[in-house]
């Protein structure tokens, strides 16, 4: 605020009215320089009339008064507003400083610096409310000069100083909106709040606190701006756009999931407030959901198992597998089916290994030897085994790769071979060597992919 000159003071009102000017009458302004190229000289003279009035209207002299006898007792300013619980709510606004002595814990309008403020009341008033949000520079604006007392903005509201002060003292009461007799209405909500429930032995002797919550919707427009140029700046866009784009740079960008919205104000949300309106009444809504509760262990592998591909993967990797059998009903020879097959084996095969390396990270060292899995699952599912004493010839047996490699390799072929030749008894005999060698060169394929991320899946 110290860095605010006595001209740049002084001249921010005039570049507000100059720019309220400029926005009511642009259309006009427009027709005039038509009427005078085409010599209408009527339509210039009536265009000209109505662009003084608009002048006088808009001139320090003329808007100033009228702003602070009229609209400043039209206007309702605050943080936390009465008309986003119900737009017909009559109750007082809040204005909820940053300054207070709440947890660190609890996050709410307090928890930020917003620059914004808001405002409900007579429509007609609301230019007043653009005037206390115009910027004078990068981070001052108007209201700021109001609630600094600056001298020189109080001087440049009219020559009369005992007016000026008036007029000053006018703005600054309606900004800070103290209240000394709170008003609520039958349409705010009400909830009482107990405060000796572990001191009264009977519901008469029950101390309450009548609170009433009102719209924090300073706090909101500040979630809802950040929401959405998260979503829709040029640079998430953009990012967005080129990941299809083979020859353009790959930058994040940002996905928001299961984001909803409300609306406030239906068709009329300039009814409910000011913040209200910019945002076309609509109101971010984060999840709040509960937990989903999973278990340790997606797959469990039973202890008489002699592999882990049986019902129990089949039954974990089910809608994967449900999706080959849906492409495989699909008799259209062309490049989407193709590629949904092989998305859907794709996953299959993710799934196998993930559960795998589960299984290789989280189980302690040696836990097969109490297992039936087959000899070269246990070489793949129990690598640390291999460094307990007297486990050289396990040790061995792994270091042995490209033999127990293949046979996994051809245990997952057989067992998804199985599963299409059980769901197509009609055509089961299809489902041959050929399928068999399809579904090795897969997972060969989903193989190399992870080594050359470095992530080997038989390790």
């Amino acid at each position: 605020m110290n860095n605010i000159s006595q001209e740049l003071a002084s001249s921010a009102v005039k570049a507000f009215l100059a720019s309220q000017y400029d926005k009511k009458t642009d259309t006009e302004q427009k027709q005039l320089i038509k009427a005078i190229e085409s010599s209408d000289h009527e339509k210039v003279t009536e265009l000209k009339e109505t662009l003084t009035d608009a002048k006088e209207k808009y001139s320090i002299a003329s808007w100033i008064p009228d702003a602070a006898t009229r609209m400043a007792k039209q206007l309702n300013f605050g943080t936390h507003i009465s008309k986003g619980v119900h737009p017909d709510a009559k109750g007082d606004n809040v204005s909820f400083g940053t300054a207070t002595n709440l947890p660190q814990t609890i996050v709410g309008t307090h928890s930020i610096d917003s620059p914004y403020i808001d405002a409900n009341g007579n429509a007609a008033a609301l230019p007043l409310a653009a005037f206390f949000d115009f910027a004078v520079n990068e981070t001052t604006k108007i209201r700021d000069l109001i609630l600094a007392d600056n001298p020189d903005f109080i001087a440049s509201l009219t020559s009369d100083q005992t007016l000026a002060n008036a007029y000053h003292q006018t703005f600054k009461s309606a900004l800070q909106n103290i209240i000394t007799e709170p008003v609520t209405h039958e349409r705010n909500k009400q909830t009482l709040w107990v405060t000796n429930a572990y001191e009264g032995a009977d519901i008469e002797t029950l101390d309450y606190i009548n609170i009433v919550p009102l719209y924090p919707s300073v706090l909101t427009h500040e979630v809802y701006q950040r929401i959405n140029h998260l979503k829709f700046s040029d640079e998430n866009k953009a990012a967005r756009d080129n990941r299809f784009k083979k020859t353009a740079e790959q930058q994040p960008y940002v996905s928001l999931n299961d984001l909803a919205t409300v609306q406030l104000g239906g068709t009329k949300p300039q009814n409910v407030s000011l913040l209200m309106s910019k945002q076309g009444g609509r109101n971010y809504l984060l999840p709040s959901l509960p937990p989903i509760m999973q278990q340790e262990r997606s797959f469990k592998l039973s202890k008489f198992a002699n592999s882990i591909f049986g019902t129990g993967m089949e039954y974990n990797a089910r809608e994967a597998i449900q999706s080959i059998f849906k492409s495989i009903k699909d008799t259209r020879n062309i490049v989407d089916v193709r590629e949904a097959r092989k998305r859907a084996i794709d996953e299959v095969l993710y799934q196998i290994f993930n559960t795998a390396e589960d299984m290789r990270t989280n189980l302690p060292a040696g836990w097969s030897k109490d297992y039936e899995l087959n000899r070269f699952e246990k070489l793949w599912l129990d690598p640390k085994r291999a460094d307990l004493e007297g486990e050289e010839d396990f040790k061995s047996e792994r270091e042995q790769d490209d033999e127990w490699h293949s046979k996994i390799v051809h245990s997952f072929a057989r067992w998804l071979n199985t599963l299409m030749q059980a769901e197509f008894k009609a055509i089961a005999s299809d489902f041959a060597d050929a399928e068999h060698l399809e579904w090795e060169r897969e997972i060969e394929d989903m193989k190399k992919r992870y080594e050359r991320a470095g992530k080997g899946v038989f390790l």
